[in-house]
This record gives C-alpha cells, sequence and structure tokens, in this order.
C-alpha cells in the first residue's frame, strides 16, 4: 500500500481520469493555482481540498465510478493518510493477513500508537483461536510499543493476557512473573478491576505450581479489599472473578489437608449461585467437578460420579474446552472401581478433547494416568504408542512441558523390552532436552 504527498496525488487523479486542470476551476480556484498545488509550490488547504474532492468525485461520477473522495483527502500527508487508512480498517473484522498489512504499514510511517493496538488486536485473534505461543509473541510486541509510548495504563491489559497465554501453555511459572507486573502496573495507574484480576490469576498460577498457601494468603487479602471496595461499584467486578477466586482457595483448602472444609466452600459456591439468573455455568460445573475429584482422592467413588455426572453435563453445554478434565477424573474412577476398558475408552476421549482445545495441562494429565492404567497390566507396547503419539502432539504445538515425561516412560518401556540401544538412545535424547 502506497501513500503520496498532496501534489503527487493531484498529478496521478488527473493522469487517472485524464482531465487537464482547467476541468478542476471553480470559485476561488484558478488554474494557476491549481497548478502551483500540483508542481509543490503552494500548501493544499482544507478548503482547497474539499474543492479538488468534490470535482474529482463529480468527475468519476460521470463514468459511473464511485470514487467517493473524502474532502480532507488532498490535504493529508502521507503518514496522515497511513493513519487514516489503518483507523478506517480497525472499524472492520480483520485476519491476520490483513492486520499483518497494517502493521507493516504502521511500521513503515512510525505510527506506534496504532502498532500497538493492531498487535493487541492481532494477540486478540490468535488468543481466541487457541495460538497461545502466537498470540505471547503479538501481546509482546504490543507491550514494547506501550513502553516505548509510556502508556502504564494499557500494559496492564497486556501483562494480564500475557501471564494468560502462558498459563494456557501450562507454563505456569513463567506466568507469575506477568501477573505481578500487571499488578504493579495497576497499582501504579489506581486500575482496581485489573487489579484484581490478576492478582485472582496469580493465585490461581500459584495454585497449579502448589504453592497452596501462598493462594490462600493472596486469595483472603484480595477478597478483604473485594469486601470493602468492590462489590458495590456498580458491578464491575464480575461475580464471576469472585467466585473463581472462592473455588482456587476452596481447591487450595483441600490439598493442604482440610478436605471437608474444601467440599463446604464448593457446595456453598453451588447453593449461592445454581438458583442465580445471572449464574455462570461454567463455574458452578468447576465447582461440581473439584467436589467429585475431592470425593475420588477420598476413595467415596458414588458420591465422586454424582458430582462428576453433574459437572459432565454442565460442560457438555457451556464448556467443552475443559471437559478433558472431569472425564479424567471419570476415568480414574472407573479405573477404580475395575471397568477397564471403560476407564480406557474414557481416557482417549478426553485425550483427543484436550487436543482439539489446545489444553496441554489436561492433555498431560491425561497421557500420564493412561499409562498408569497400561502399566498396571503392563500392557508396554500401548505405553509405547501413547507416549510416542504425546511427543509428537508436543512437537506439533511447539510446547516442552511433558517431553522429560514421555521420554522417561519410553526408557522405562525400552529397558523392560530389553532393547538397550533403543534406550541409550532415549537417554540421549532426555539429556539434551534437560540441558536445553
Amino acid at each position: 500500500m502506497e501513500f503520496y504527498n498532496p501534489s503527487e496525488k493531484i498529478r496521478r487523479m488527473r493522469k487517472k481520469f485524464r482531465v487537464n486542470q482547467a476541468a478542476l476551476e471553480g470559485v476561488n480556484m484558478t488554474r494557476a493555482f491549481i497548478s502551483m498545488m500540483e508542481s509543490g509550490k503552494r500548501n493544499v488547504s482544507k478548503a482547497s481540498s474539499k474543492h479538488l474532492a468534490e470535482r474529482f468525485n463529480e468527475i468519476a461520477k460521470r463514468i459511473s465510478v464511485n470514487l467517493n473522495l473524502d474532502d480532507e483527502y488532498f490535504s493529508r500527508q502521507p503518514e496522515e493518510d497511513a493513519r487514516y487508512y489503518i483507523e478506517n480498517e480497525l472499524k472492520n473484522e480483520n485476519d491476520h493477513k490483513k492486520l499483518e498489512e497494517l502493521i507493516e504499514i504502521g511500521k513503515k510511517y512510525s505510527l506506534d500508537d496504532l502498532l500497538a493496538t493492531v498487535y493487541k488486536l492481532d494477540g486478540e485473534k490468535y488468543f481466541s483461536e487457541k495460538e497461545y505461543a502466537k498470540a505471547f509473541e503479538s501481546f509482546s510486541y504490543a507491550l514494547g510499543k506501550y513502553k516505548e509510548l509510556k502508556d502504564d495504563a494499557s500494559q496492564v491489559y497486556i501483562y494480564n493476557i500475557l501471564g494468560n497465554c502462558k498459563a494456557h501453555r501450562n507454563e505456569q511459572e513463567e506466568s507469575v512473573f506477568y501477573y505481578k507486573q500487571a499488578i504493579f502496573y495497576a497499582k501504579l495507574v489506581d486500575d482496581s478491576i485489573y487489579f484484581f484480576r490478576a492478582s485472582i490469576n496469580l493465585a490461581i498460577s500459584y495454585y497449579y505450581t502448589q504453592k497452596y498457601e501462598k493462594c490462600i494468603e493472596l486469595i483472603d487479602e484480595v477478597m478483604v479489599n473485594i469486601d470493602k471496595d468492590m462489590l458495590n461499584n456498580d458491578n464491575k467486578l464480575q461475580r464471576d472473578v469472585v467466585t473463581d477466586a472462592r473455588m482456587t482457595r476452596a481447591n487450595s483448602l483441600y490439598y493442604i489437608g482440610r478436605q471437608e472444609e474444601a467440599i463446604k466452600e464448593h457446595l456453598k459456591i453451588i447453593e449461592d449461585n445454581k438458583d442465580n439468573k445471572e449464574r455462570n455455568d461454567v463455574l458452578l460445573a468447576y465447582s461440581y467437578n473439584n467436589i467429585g475429584e475431592f470425593y475420588y482422592n477420598m476413595g467415596r467413588y458414588n458420591e465422586s460420579l454424582q458430582y462428576i455426572s453433574e459437572a459432565q453435563k454442565l460442560k457438555n453445554k457451556v464448556s467443552k474446552n475443559t471437559l478433558a478434565n472431569t472425564l479424567n477424573t471419570k476415568a480414574k474412577v472407573f479405573f477404580k472401581q475395575g471397568l477397564y476398558d471403560e476407564c480406557l475408552m474414557i481416557f482417549e476421549l478426553a485425550i483427543s478433547l484436550a487436543e482439539q482445545y489446545k489444553r496441554f495441562d489436561m492433555l498431560f494429565e491425561n497421557y500420564r494416568d493412561i499409562v498408569k492404567a497400561y502399566e498396571s497390566r503392563e500392557e508396554l507396547s500401548k505405553i509405547e504408542e501413547v507416549m510416542n503419539r504425546f511427543l509428537e502432539i508436543l512437537d506439533d504445538h511447539e510446547v516442552e512441558n511433558g517431553k522429560s515425561y514421555a521420554l522417561y516412560k519410553l526408557i522405562e518401556v525400552a529397558i523392560k523390552q530389553n532393547d538397550s540401544n533403543k534406550a541409550l538412545a532415549l537417554l540421549n535424547r532426555l539429556q539434551t532436552l534437560l540441558i536445553n
């Protein structure tokens, strides 16, 4: 896409419609004046631009061409045209190819504010497509531009969603850094909404990295402030965020040995939300799922299935992207009940869903548990098959978490099969992975 200075626009437009300067004359617009504007000896004012745009629109209309030049077209410099073009294109729904075109234009004309916006939109589009690595890259470029612009307020959102990108790729340790940065900038610009959201996201990352005490401590601190400042503030902090915090806290309570307290908190969440017209069925499903998981861990399998079934019903309707997690618990219950074939079938369904929705944390969890099932019957060829498939998926999506586990299991299989050459080759792969 090329943009031209005012004199070049007049010259190119005259050539395109094969008209001389006299054809453009009007009140207070002589041919000599037009000639000076075209040669660059006179600036094109907004009034002159309006006259020229009207004349060329009329000329085009005579030959059934809808030129539709705006009044200021001929007065704009190339960088102003580039800005005008990008701003108008951003009013439309754009694919990645179009956004890349806008990025190149923004770079050429140093339109840093628009570049930041386009990078952000590109990241959001990749994020919605569950292409979290690509989203992270685009958001990182946006962050760089916002830093150049010293736009602290925009950095709050970007840091938070960078953390989300890492979290969705099951890179929880790295997500912690970005959530902490989001919290820092939220405090700096007094953004209470994102301060609480990033704080809760940080707590969730603590939960997934098994820092349960830190998770509970942070959520308790956040919830005190929510009670004081947020709940009656026109619902700016969504009910969902508060519920999510309560759920994460309940889960952490379970894993520090306060099981009954954790179950009671989830039951209270269900009770508080099930008759609410504005309830979030996704979060409600999570509570059912967590209670089912807790009962499974406590060996109360019938009660576990009762709550897992409720979670499955809701997730089938509103949250298929997390259904793999619920199916994982169901498969484990079946395994404990001796329903071996049924448990394998459920694990495979969960694996398929996790891959489809790019939930690599759930993918790892289900592959790990299906291996345990195969190990119970020493089905070495099956373990080898599923671990090779797992590695292939991780390679395809450039995900590192889970590779060392898969290689370790393949080494175990090779040793049990007395295949020392294969075991050594796999050990070298594992060593290279761990060193890098």
